[in-house]
């Protein structure tokens, strides 16, 4: 029996390619060719990131680029790879492929247009604003890409007839994805360094989310968090931001009276405007009898982060990261400092936690800012306490030939953490529910922090600086306990009025007290102190989304955030934006199924939410 020929070399080495092999292989392709015709398309975000980019940022940059371009270019193969093992029909895969990725690069031609003009992306809200002429482009941009996708598609389906004779596949694998774990990774050591140049990109890529410290590094001994935050503070302080930002827009003309009036600032976080009671906080209901109150006052967000960014720079909360990247102060802090106000600074909760971030803004440039309080007296209340005490001894010691900014931050309502053995504000009934039980204790603790501001008012008067001083007492925002019955408790949950609508009790010598009954929000504190009390002659326009709080304006729209959505407030509804959607409620905050989409005032707000940039 003679023996079978052997098979030429071509066949040992060339296996015969499955449909299913040839149709993953030529997917695989299609996805890194698409990588690099999106890295070319996408140039302009890397443009526009020069400004703020020095030389080690750009290693940062461009692995993240490449790496989140790749991840997007891959996104219609993964979606093919179902059909691909069920239904392995080349002519209807290679079909779909081309509609995918030609919708895809038309999307990002879009997006690099819309980006350069309104320093946003497109999302599922933006795209209802589009004009019928973008619509048209859009189209336009589609069949074009269809024509070059179906070349590219046919070209690398022909190349993928025989299997590879090298695997370079897998290298080119193995460095996109070095380039997605790299920058990720970069990112989360960049966050607690405050390292801009990386941090700051974020923006600059669409649907773009690295992966953020969430103090791991400090446990495991990596970061030390006070160097990190001190040489980070110090970088931000020296890196100009008029690459970034335009604030304010026009240099303040500013002629302030003597003797110049004092201000104090208190903010009791969380205090919802319907717990100022004669029952629950008799204090203040006595204060705002002989104060100015203004009863439909609405917080710039639902978070102290975005709420406190409002109080101080009267500006929407979305413009928090970059304010914070390049530390850059409100006009109000600076002009406190530029007529020598003597600052006298005192909050309960770290200035530095994530959720308030006021080292990075409003407070970046004090010297020797006092970055937390330390206690011996247990929980938040124990602090809250404290800082009053030190508040006191503050104003003892002060220089008298001198104006003053006080601010006092208190935290227990928040915490729900009145002290110890504290008689409660309300009786709660046997079998209370967890919600019911919980708000107890926060009206307890809101009874608690009460007292402690009133005893603050009473040693001013005693002082007899009463007269001689604006007194501000306000909250960053409220706190849910499901009384709607939707499920949101807390705060940052909802863009609910509870969680919203916040008291403002302003005691001003020379002014009667009174009531305000228009709307008015905290983007209009900044305005007011600016051009009543330093009698500066600039339009708020300037420097401020808001009015002075003694005009007659108040707000048709106004625009309250959170950490990674914001919402359009408007007297009858509210549009929460989501990264990937959004939603329309009305006031009692249920879901309208068939709302009246308000895009004159949305896009009204998203030119607010830009005008301060470059």
């Amino acid at each position: 029996m003679s023996a079978q020929p052997a098979p030429p070399p071509s066949a040992r080495a060339h296996p015969t390619v499955t449909p299913r092999r040839r149709l993953l292989r030529w997917g695989s392709w299609f996805a890194v060719v698409n990588a690099a015709l999106l890295s070319i398309v996408g140039l302009r975000y890397l443009w526009y990131y020069a400004g703020i980019a020095p030389g080690a940022g750009w290693i940062y940059a461009v692995l993240a680029y490449v790496g989140h371009l790749s991840l997007l270019a891959y996104v219609p193969f993964l979606l093919l790879v179902p059909m691909v093992l069920l239904v392995p029909l080349p002519r209807l895969v290679l079909s779909l492929g081309v509609v995918l990725a030609s919708i895809e690069i038309s999307l990002l031609v879009l997006d690099t247009l819309v980006f350069a003009e309104n320093r946003y992306h497109l999302n599922t809200l933006t795209f209802t604003m589009l004009e019928r002429q973008t619509w048209a482009f859009l189209v336009l941009y589609f069949l074009l890409g269809l024509a070059i996708e179906a070349m590219l598609a046919r070209w690398i389906w022909i190349r993928t007839a025989q299997p590879p004779s090298l695997r370079i596949g897998w290298w080119v694998a193995l460095g996109l994805g070095t380039c997605v774990v790299a920058s990720h990774l970069i990112h989360a050591l960049a966050v607690p360094h405050y390292y801009v140049p990386v941090t700051a990109f974020t923006r600059y890529l669409p649907l773009y989310h690295p992966l953020r410290d969430t103090g791991l590094l400090v446990k495991l001994g990596i970061v030390d968090r006070n160097r990190a935050r001190e040489e980070g503070m110090i970088a931000a302080v020296n890196r100009p931001s008029g690459r970034v930002l335009s604030y304010p827009l026009a240099p303040l003309q500013c002629e302030p009276p003597k003797p110049a009036l004092n201000v104090l600032l208190v903010v009791i976080d969380a205090l919802r405007a319907d717990a100022v009671t004669p029952d629950l906080a008799p204090r203040l209901s006595h204060f705002k009898q002989s104060a100015i109150a203004f009863d439909a006052h609405y917080s710039g967000g639902n978070s102290s982060r975005a709420g406190m960014f409002s109080i101080f720079y009267g500006l929407p909360g979305t413009y928090w990261e970059d304010f914070a990247n390049f530390a850059r102060t409100p006009v109000l802090m600076d002009l406190f400092r530029k007529y020598n106000y003597e600052l006298g600074l005192f909050a309960s909760a770290p200035l530095y936690r994530q959720f308030l971030g006021l080292d990075r803004t409003a407070l970046a440039r004090i010297p020797n800012l006092r970055l937390e309080t330390s206690s011996s007296l247990p929980g938040s209340s124990g602090w809250d306490r404290t800082v009053t005490d030190e508040w006191y001894g503050w104003l003892s010691k002060r220089d008298p030939s001198r104006p003053f900014f006080g601010f006092l931050y208190y935290d227990a309502v928040v915490s729900s953490d009145p002290p110890p053995n504290y008689p409660p504000a309300v009786r709660v009934p046997p079998g209370a529910s967890r919600q019911v039980l919980a708000k107890a204790r926060y009206l307890t603790a809101v009874h608690f922090d009460d007292a402690l501001v009133g005893d603050v008012l009473d040693d001013l008067e005693r002082r007899k600086l009463l007269q001689s001083t604006i007194i501000i007492v306000t909250s960053d925002h409220g706190m849910e306990f499901n009384e709607n019955g939707l499920g949101f408790t807390g705060h940052g949950t909802a863009f609910s009025d509870i969680q919203l609508h916040t008291p403002l009790l302003v005691h001003w010598p020379g002014r009667p007290p009174g009531r305000v009954l228009r709307r008015t929000s905290h983007n209009d504190l900044a305005p007011t102190l600016v051009s009543e009390l330093f009698r500066c002659t600039n339009p708020p326009s300037d420097y401020a989304s808001g009015h002075s709080l003694f005009s007659d304006a108040q707000w048709d729209w106004l625009i309250a955030a959170s950490y990674t959505d914001f919402a359009l407030l408007q007297p009858d509804q509210v549009t929460i934006v989501y990264p990937a959607g959004y939603e329309v409620r009305d006031r009692e905050y249920r879901l309208i199924p068939r709302p009246a989409f308000p895009l004159d005032a949305l896009r009204a707000a998203l030119r607010e939410m830009r005008r301060f940039y470059q």
